[in-house]
């Protein structure tokens, strides 16, 4: 009985401290605070701005207004609660990254903030960009970041025939900047095929007095179309390194603690070129061959026949070779039309590099004839701007009559097969045989057993089972969201083994830091949110927008507002309170796993 009074008073003790600390949040007053870590700052380094606002922690993300010549990226938000001899206050700090483009002077136009249903005006603040006097032009120059690091596009020729091949350069130029995860650019080619791109080269070259890392990269193009067509812009993407200013250096005003307490970052970036126009102009009629077939550049064309002494009705292989720069894709090889000398089978072809290859296998039908016939390819050369053409042929070939006895070659099979004698007249007549003789089973057909039906499903279920597994782990391996949720309910369950262990040995503290952080974990995976992000602010929103109960929100945010109490207050914690923190912990989470799917 006196233990139940103990409990009882540490209960009612205990809830008087917590109604005591969170009525002055009612209380507080709202104030707005407002930091850079530093008003002067090089080009090609980042600064971060922190708005806090003291007082509430009930506000979404601040919307900064459009800051001229200067990149803005959100960091995130974060929340401090602390209770401090009974006096409970809050804050929510929202970070951002500046980047600077340009130098000079800029302003960070003010700004209102709602809380409470009041506004709140932010003051301008302002910001100077210097040089780094790292390779950057020349003093009495202003400097931007896209003189630091652009993207060129450079094709070989600007007018140019259809089909006719263009070499491209795409040239990353940095200089003053260190950049890494660069990636094959992409750009516009409406009316143009692209080829594969090279291996990328490095090297430094000085332009205009300034030293520059350069990346190129090169392929090809060939338009596909007449007109002027525009070629790109180019685009690609990549991360700079860039120093953040660190704010525990504002009482050193020098270059050296700049440089030393700074750190890199990683800043993803969009380069884009200029768009190139080029003039595609269409073949000359003049002198354009008939069997022209829109091979543009300048070939060399061979042509093998072997053997050249058969048998009647023995194969001979045609080859053909095509050898040069150009579109090789788009060239129609010449063949041997079909014809009454020829049985003529369809040619094989093969491409790699500059050389373009046929196969072709033909059977002469008879012995008279004497030769392959001539072979002719056409092609237009753009820097003669006229059309050629090479002959090949004829091949000269000798086909001997098939003796008696000789045999015929089957092509595709490893032996030969011999050909079937001419049957003598009544030799082929097989007489009916009019007694059966002793008839003998030759077993039951395999596919009317049972057992053959069975390993069949067998064999479908395991295929079914092997693919399922399979598209499971690639979904895990290639989709983070579902990966996530996947691990949600696993995670949860170790944390509320922990907690539940925590409770028999009576640590309190130790208990809420493991409560705290399995709701964290949970909600995180479940909702796909950062660390930084699981606030039960933002944790509401999603909630609320996917119409889940009350009930459970409400449990959810008095198991934040225990943890804060706890860790913060240091207050003594009973076993039940802790048994009723638990049961509500794990109801939660029960229902938010039958919930949202």
């Amino acid at each position: 009985m006196l233990f139940m009074n103990i409990r009882s008073r540490i209960f009612v003790i205990g809830l008087i401290f917590l109604c005591l600390a969170v009525s002055p949040v009612f209380a507080q007053d709202i104030s707005i605070d407002v930091e850079l870590t530093a008003k002067k700052v090089s080009l090609g380094s980042t600064l971060q701005l922190t708005v806090t606002v003291n007082g509430s922690n009930d506000i979404d993300q601040i919307q900064l207004p459009k800051i001229e010549e200067v990149d803005v990226q959100y960091l995130g938000p974060s929340t401090r609660v602390s209770i401090v001899n009974g006096q409970y206050s809050s804050s929510k700090t929202f970070t951002y990254s500046l980047l600077p483009r340009k130098e000079g002077q800029f302003q960070i136009p003010s700004f209102n903030i709602m809380v409470a249903g009041k506004s709140y005006i932010v003051d301008p603040l302002m910001i100077t960009v210097v040089s780094n006097n790292n390779g950057g032009p020349s003093q009495g120059r202003q400097t931007r970041l896209e003189d630091k690091i652009f993207l060129v596009l450079e094709p070989s020729k600007r007018e140019v025939y259809l089909n006719q091949r263009v070499d491209v350069k795409v040239r990353l130029f940095v200089t003053g900047l260190s950049a890494n995860d660069v990636q094959y650019p992409k750009f516009d080619n409406v009316g143009f095929s692209v080829g594969e791109y090279q291996q990328p080269k490095q090297y430094q070259q000085v332009v205009n007095g300034i030293r520059y890392g350069i990346v190129e990269f090169n392929t090809e193009v060939y338009p596909t179309r007449t007109g002027e067509l525009n070629l790109g812009p180019a685009r690609t993407s990549c991360n700079l390194l860039v120093e953040r200013t660190g704010g525990r250096n504002n009482m050193f005003d020098d270059d050296f603690f700049n440089s030393f307490f700074g750190r890199q970052e990683r800043r993803p970036i969009t380069l884009a070129s200029e768009a190139m126009t080029i003039n595609v102009l269409p073949f000359p009629e003049e002198g354009k061959p008939e069997d022209f077939s829109g091979a543009v550049g300048q070939f060399d064309f061979n042509v093998s026949v072997s053997p050249s002494g058969v048998k009647e009705g023995d194969p001979i292989t045609f080859r053909t070779t095509v050898l040069g720069k150009g579109n090789l894709t788009a060239i129609q090889m010449p063949s041997l039309s079909s014809g009454e000398d020829f049985k003529l089978y369809d040619p094989q072809v093969f491409e790699k590099g500059d050389i373009k290859k046929t196969e072709q296998v033909i059977i002469p039908r008879s012995e008279e004839i004497k030769e392959v016939p001539q072979i002719r390819f056409s092609y237009f050369d753009p820097e003669l701007r006229k059309y050629q053409t090479i002959k090949k042929g004829p091949f000269p070939i000798t086909v001997t009559k098939l003796e008696k006895g000789d045999e015929f070659k089957v092509i595709g099979l490893e032996g030969e097969i011999r050909m079937v004698e001419p049957e003598t007249l009544g030799e082929d007549i097989i007489f009916i045989k009019r007694k059966p003789g002793r008839l003998q089973g030759t077993g039951e057909a395999m596919y009317k057993r049972g057992s053959f039906y069975g390993v069949i499903c067998v064999c479908a279920a395991l295929w079914l089972a092997g693919f399922a597994y399979y598209k499971r782990t690639d979904r895990i391996r290639t989709d983070s969201v579902y990966a996530r949720r996947l691990q949600a309910p696993r995670q949860a369950k170790q944390g509320l083994a922990q907690a539940r262990k925590l409770i028999a040995a009576r640590k309190g503290e130790e208990f809420y830091d493991v409560v705290f952080k399995t709701i964290q974990q949970y909600l995180g995976n479940k909702l796909h949110l950062s660390s930084g992000a699981v606030t039960f602010e933002t944790v509401h929103s999603y909630l609320s927008e996917n119409n889940v109960e009350q009930k459970v929100i409400d449990d959810i945010k008095l198991t934040y507002e225990e943890c804060d109490m706890i860790r913060y207050a240091l207050a003594d914690i009973s076993e039940e309170n802790m048994n009723a923190s638990y049961q509500r912990l794990a109801q939660a989470i029960d229902h938010l796993e039958r919930f949202l799917k």
